[in-house]
């Protein structure tokens, strides 16, 4: 999906015809396809899309060690980055998200976790506002599944602005407690989690360490990155929302 993506963004937003993306769950997490509310057999969602609609969508883009990459689920800095740079060697096909919860684990109990500068301008007041965070993820679907049921909520592919979560220092507090409070519905008054629509933000590290990057759960690179939204990007079949 993530691949076939960054050749059908048209961020001209041409209004001549153009093809239609459709998703077949055949990955390791399918959260694209569980938000769209498709079946997990390729073959009843390839029919459940047969009754689906073309709708134009808004898409990420990440600009990230001198390249240009589109998202359309989610895309974020820090642990999750480190978590998809260490599964590139680790049988995730084959594993499925029991690779994953281990590998999460294995990062969060063995490394201390960096922090680093997040720069974010707000939609609406168009202020630019500067912290610092340990995880910052851009979502655009609702639930990521699984054990990350809880984290992302609210999140919807045609949103008209980045749906931000920025998790704060430190590192060993509050992102056990994102995800306890997440599992838990209560993730709204997580004091060290910050959740804002923005326009666009950059994340840079404040030392040495590497903060890495990941798009749609592909490795991008490492930050500093800057993240924008390209609106009217690609069609989507989605569900008919009048029904």
């Amino acid at each position: 999906m993530h691949d076939v993506l960054q050749g059908m963004v048209d961020e001209a937003g041409s209004s001549a015809a153009r093809p239609v993306l459709g998703v077949i769950p055949m990955g390791s997490a399918n959260a694209l396809a569980r938000h769209l509310g498709l079946s997990m057999s390729p073959v009843a969602a390839a029919r459940q899309q047969i009754a689906f609609a073309p709708r134009s969508i808004p898409v990420g883009k990440i600009e990230c060690d001198g390249r240009r990459r589109y998202f359309i689920a989610m895309a974020g800095a820090g642990p999750d980055g480190m978590l998809v740079y260490r599964m590139m060697t680790a049988g995730k096909q084959r594993l499925g998200r029991l690779a994953y919860y281990r590998r999460a684990a294995t990062i969060f109990a063995s490394r201390r976790l960096r922090s680093f500068d997040l720069q974010l301008l707000e939609s609406g007041s168009g202020e630019r506002r500067a912290m610092c965070s340990v995880a910052t993820i851009a979502v655009r679907i609702g639930d990521l599944g699984g054990v990350f049921s809880g984290l992302t909520e609210r999140g919807e592919v045609h949103h008209p602005h980045l749906q931000l979560i920025a998790v704060r220092p430190p590192g060993w507090l509050s992102l056990p407690l994102w995800f306890a409070m997440g599992w838990l519905g209560m993730g709204r008054w997580n004091p060290l989690v910050h959740r804002v629509n923005a326009d666009e933000f950059t994340c840079t590290p404040i030392d040495s360490s590497r903060v890495h990057v990941q798009a749609d759960g592909e490795w991008i690179g490492t930050a500093p990155m800057r993240v924008t939204l390209v609106h009217d990007a690609i069609r989507l079949l989605t569900p008919d929302v009048s029904s």
